[in-house]
């Protein structure tokens, strides 16, 4: 070991003995001797070396044909495992910016991404205040993953909804750029450009639109080349629809059972209220059996569209309304959803109460994930969901420097998660105790 490894050898032990977190960066340096956790083959790859150029990755090799030099800060991280940066495909950071002061967005941006996720999405929230904040996040003015948000589409009877009208303060709800009432007579192309001006990543397809009105928005985002998220049932708009429409992704997995249930009254009555709590594994299963979404399934393979399945949002001890049903459908659903072959994002839509690594530790435990398969979610699918899979999600030559190092495998038990030696987003390097 040269002098210059020695120092920045010593420097992160000091970054790692402080209590407080922790920035350094640099724009050349190689991380030495650490074990890939391959997302794109599904291995393990044991004593390399990743370089780092600036914000991006330069260079993947075995450590023992790596010689180190002394125009390249070496870091050594020998036992370390090294994952994709994490990917949050489902968050909520300004619904109503006068609730959710700034200050403490930028709280828990901070602890996220001391947590590991480099990325967020944020699915439909007042694109003033997300601007600002993606903006401070990418440049680095605030410690933050960085975040890709959306501009809404729904029907206009979706716009009585208190949490619009918190959006839009200031303006009308469903008549803001970023959240826009849409109906056959909408002007499309003003529509679909005033949502990408926003600086918006993604249109999403929120409730009460039409087959006729789904296609035309996707058609002219497409047009305008930004991506169009979308809840998985739009009330009027069926699963099937969606899929074919050319969306990237769908959000909710429950919401798939109103491909065979159009309304939501049609859902049988035996799945509500308070007997339902006593209901069996079994029952459950058998009602399952009874949605037959294998057609679905293959449909969102044919198209290639992503499942933002968002386990976290209906866990029991939550008492939401009908929340038991939904959970006892939503494992199910994503569970087999995986088995077919269906990308499974990992999408937190917790209100940042948890983060993505607890809907992790759910696709496990609830659904039956190994952990290898909810690491993929929450970095390669939840980038391909986000639509930012050309340069982020996976540990590529080219893409961005967004890495999480662990003291522990995470294949071998999704708890060593939380397990964390350092972070990596954009090329600098965060710590925290």
């Amino acid at each position: 070991m040269n002098l210059r490894q020695i120092t920045l050898t010593i420097l992160l032990l000091v970054l790692t003995s402080t209590t407080a977190s922790a920035q350094f960066s640099f724009g050349n340096y190689a991380l030495q001797n650490v074990n890939i956790i391959d997302v794109n083959s599904n291995d393990v790859l044991y004593d390399y070396t990743i370089i780092i150029n600036n914000d991006k990755i330069s260079d993947i090799l075995p450590s023992k044909t790596y010689i180190a030099n002394d125009t390249v800060q070496s870091i050594i991280l020998k036992g370390k495992f090294v994952v994709p940066g994490l990917i949050d495909a489902h968050v909520h950071f300004a619904t109503d910016p006068t609730e959710e002061r700034r200050d403490n967005a930028e709280k828990v941006l901070k602890e996220m991404l001391l947590t590991g996720i480099t990325s967020v999405r944020d699915m439909a929230g007042d694109a003033r205040a997300l601007s600002n904040l993606s903006r401070d996040a990418l440049v680095g003015d605030i410690v933050a993953p960085n975040i890709y948000y959306s501009s809404l589409m729904a029907g206009s009877k979706f716009f009585s909804d208190p949490r619009t009208i918190a959006t839009a303060q200031g303006g009308v709800s469903g008549k803001m750029p970023y959240m826009k009432a849409i109906d056959d007579n909408s002007n499309f192309v003003l529509d679909v450009a005033e949502a990408k001006g926003t600086g918006a990543s993604g249109i999403k397809m929120y409730a009460y639109l039409s087959n006729n009105e789904v296609v035309k928005i996707v058609e002219e985002a497409k047009r305008q080349n930004i991506a169009v998220w979308s809840h998985a049932a739009l009330q009027i708009a069926k699963p099937s629809e969606i899929i074919s429409s050319g969306v990237i992704s769908i959000s909710h997995s429950e919401l798939l059972i109103y491909e065979k249930f159009p309304k939501k009254e049609d859902v049988p009555t035996n799945w509500k209220g308070a007997n339902a709590v006593n209901m069996t594994a079994e029952f459950w299963e058998e009602e399952y059996d009874k949605l037959g979404l294998d057609k679905i399934f293959e449909l969102m393979k044919q198209y290639d569209v992503v499942l933002d399945a968002t386990l976290s949002v209906y866990e029991p001890d939550k008492n939401l309304e009908n929340s038991h049903w939904r959970y006892e459908m939503e494992k199910r659903i994503t569970r087999d959803a995986n088995k077919a072959g269906v990308k499974v994002a990992a999408g937190s839509d917790s209100n940042q109460v948890t983060f993505v690594q607890y809907e992790m530790k759910l696709l496990v435990n609830e659904a039956g994930f190994t952990p290898f398969e909810a690491l993929v979610s929450a970095t390669k699918n939840s980038a391909q969901a986000t639509g930012i899979i050309k340069n982020q999600g996976t540990i590529e030559v080219g893409k961005k420097a967004n890495l999480l190092f662990l003291n522990s495998n995470p294949v071998e038990n999704i708890e060593n998660i939380d397990d964390i030696c350092l972070i990596i987003k954009n090329g600098k390097i965060y710590n925290k105790k």
